[in-house]
């Protein structure tokens, strides 16, 4: 991503729109928050998060320039995973999550872990409010795999009203794993093309046109989806592949079958997995 592969004629808020409301797993799931609005799936992304969800969580964390003295803001927190670890850090954390499940679980880590310093805001970021809701400015502000609102413009320029030092955002560069299922698997369950959601360039270019150039780092892990059977990776994909007939999970058995890959400990599923961090000093205005 550089400056020259932007396209001036482009609209980049737009193509962001566009590929968000075309995205096949948001508009068949409902959007992100409402996908992560459910118990089980919000457990699995407790605080306590170990495996791939861990090196993730150092992977942000490490991006990050926290001090002792420093007050962040989190946008789409989920259930805590990075805002507990960094309260340790910090002087200070607000958490961002619009999802009620998500808060349920990190309102439990902070009590179970005897955190005071990390204050929960249920909302969406779109519908929060800086007077109301928050405490600015933040020295340090970042979404971290949670840019799920339509007008990204309006969000990044939110985030830049309320910071006084470093905003970042972290998104996927290429496919993660359960969106290299969904292609492969989409026309063959739902009788359509799966159609992804918009990635890291369009963060970039998007930045700038605001005239924001931020630094960009790309790093990549090779995920594993870790199963002891082909059942329970059957399970494990159910829910988000919307896999409800009989036929629906002959075909997704069929697929597993033909990639999982027998390990010590059970059946692992690999994909390497390409992400980025923008990373900027904040403007006043959104803008230079």
């Amino acid at each position: 991503m550089t400056a020259s592969s932007v396209d001036a004629k482009l609209d980049w808020n737009e193509v962001w729109r566009s590929r968000m409301e075309t995205s096949t797993a948001l508009k068949r799931n409902k959007g992100c928050s409402d996908f992560w609005n459910d118990s089980k799936r919000a457990r699995s992304r407790a605080a306590s998060s170990t495996g791939d969800d861990c090196e993730r969580i150092a992977w942000v964390t490490s991006s990050l320039p926290v001090t002792p003295g420093a007050r962040i803001l989190d946008i789409g927190a989920g259930a805590g995973a990075i805002a507990v670890p960094l309260s340790r850090r910090a002087a200070a954390v607000t958490a961002v999550e619009p999802a009620r499940a998500m808060r349920e679980v990190m309102e439990q880590a902070v009590r179970e872990a005897g955190i005071e310093n990390i204050t929960i805001v249920g909302r969406h970021w779109e519908e929060t409010d800086p007077e109301r809701d928050l405490n600015p400015p933040y020295d340090v502000v970042f979404a971290s795999f949670s840019l799920g609102m339509p007008d990204l413009r309006a969000a990044i320029e939110k985030m830049n009203r309320v910071c006084s030092g470093t905003v970042a955002v972290f998104h996927f560069a290429g496919l993660p794993y359960w969106e290299q299922v969904m292609l492969d698997t989409w026309p063959d369950l739902h009788g359509v093309a799966y159609q992804p959601g918009p990635k890291a360039d369009v963060i970039f270019n998007l930045l700038y046109q605001m005239g924001i150039y931020p630094d960009v780092s790309v790093s990549s892990y090779e995920h594993t989806l870790s199963v002891p059977d082909l059942d329970a990776g059957v399970d494990a994909l159910r829910g988000r592949l919307l896999v409800e007939t009989s036929e629906q999970e002959d075909t997704l058995r069929e697929y597993l079958a033909a990639r999982l890959i027998e390990e010590d400990d059970g059946l692992v599923l690999r994909h390497r997995v390409h992400r980025a961090c923008l990373r900027w000093e904040s403007y006043p205005t959104g803008g230079a």
